[in-house]
């Protein structure tokens, strides 16, 4: 048996580290012969990956020739002549057209970023998470909110124009009929220190790759939703939030704790500080104070796994440190049971 297991464990290893049998070179093969069947001359063969954990398959990417912007994913695993459990021509067809849409309306965010003064430096998931450079302060946070909600606005217009209209059915909180919109914003060492990408890769391949992405986020950033319905001059500004890397997080939540704990302590001595719970929103018109809640427990002899009972609802600025009064909030919770805090 334990020699069965070293067996499974060493197989594993020899996966993850790139083993022959997570080789994308047939799937490669396969796509080209397939682009070159139904697309002669107009895809230009760019990169594959494995598709792990998945012991089967690759996501195979495409140029465009006559579209610098535009990029082709297709999934394919050519054992089973199948790409993404679909037959690979229509698939191909399908991710032809979306990468060719993707790249128009990639085209209509950048000219109205640009308009309104900001280079789009690396895009998320979708075409709608992009990220900019701007170096917040809370003397200038609000005016760059305005900015970008601007920008959001004409670059909806655009897509609307172009004859996309807005596709939310009213799901996810969004009213039917908007169109939501996510900027990520870097401060400019960051955005210098990217990695440039491939020079002749395709805009979208280089503004979503990996590396970018990581480099991007490894640091601390900020986000500003917005919401758009046409016809309609300005947005629904969801509010700026943060992202801060794991270590600085952890961090973060500890002097929370700690600073909390200690003020809670002077009118609830047996209180034990749990956690900092809840989307720590910043204060508007500024991005040095943060509002959330501290969870804790006040019952002397309490079982020593309790996640929290009560809660404070509480100010702190950028160490963490306490620069309101704290804010009483009992019975968050019964026993163990689900968190039941106010909206921030």
């Amino acid at each position: 048996m334990r020699n069965s297991t070293l067996g499974s464990c060493l197989a594993l290893v020899a996966l993850l580290a790139g083993g022959c049998a997570l080789g994308t070179g047939n799937d490669k093969k396969r796509a080209t012969e397939l682009a070159e069947r139904l697309y002669p001359g107009q895809l230009r063969l760019i990169g594959a990956r494995t598709l792990f954990p998945e012991t089967n398959g690759s996501e195979v990417t495409f140029a465009v020739r006559d579209d610098p912007d535009a990029v082709v994913r297709l999934r394919i695993d050519g054992k089973k002549a199948l790409c993404d459990r679909k037959p690979c021509e229509g698939a191909l067809t399908e991710a032809v057209a979306r990468g060719r849409k993707q790249a128009a309306e990639f085209r209509l965010m950048r000219s109205a970023f640009e308009r309104c003064g900001y280079q789009i430096i690396g895009l998320g998931p979708t075409v709608g998470e992009p990220w900019v450079t701007a170096d917040l302060t809370n003397d200038n946070v609000t005016a760059v909110l305005a900015e970008l909600g601007r920008c959001a606005v004409q670059w909806s217009a655009a897509l609307t124009a172009n004859g996309s209209p807005p596709q939310s059915d009213g799901s996810y909180g969004l009213p039917a009929g908007t169109r939501s919109l996510r900027v990520k914003l870097v401060r400019s060492d960051v955005a210098r220190g990217r990695p440039s990408g491939d020079p002749k890769a395709p805009a979208l391949a280089r503004l979503t790759a990996g590396k970018l992405q990581a480099a991007l986020s490894k640091r601390t950033y900020f986000a500003a939703g917005f919401t758009m319905r046409d016809g309609r001059d300005e947005p629904v500004t969801s509010g700026i939030s943060i992202s801060r890397p794991f270590e600085e997080r952890q961090a973060f939540g500890r002097r929370v704790r700690t600073a909390v704990g200690e003020q809670l302590r002077a009118t609830h001595p047996q209180a034990t500080v749990t956690s900092y719970n809840g989307v720590w929103r910043l204060e508007q018109g500024r991005v040095d104070r943060f509002t959330g809640y501290v969870l804790f427990c006040d019952t002397p002899g309490h079982d020593r796994n309790c996640l929290g009972n009560d809660a404070v609802r509480v100010t702190v600025d950028e160490q963490g440190v306490p620069v309101s009064e704290l804010q009483f909030v009992p019975n968050v919770r019964e026993g163990n049971g689900p968190l039941r805090l106010p909206p921030n």
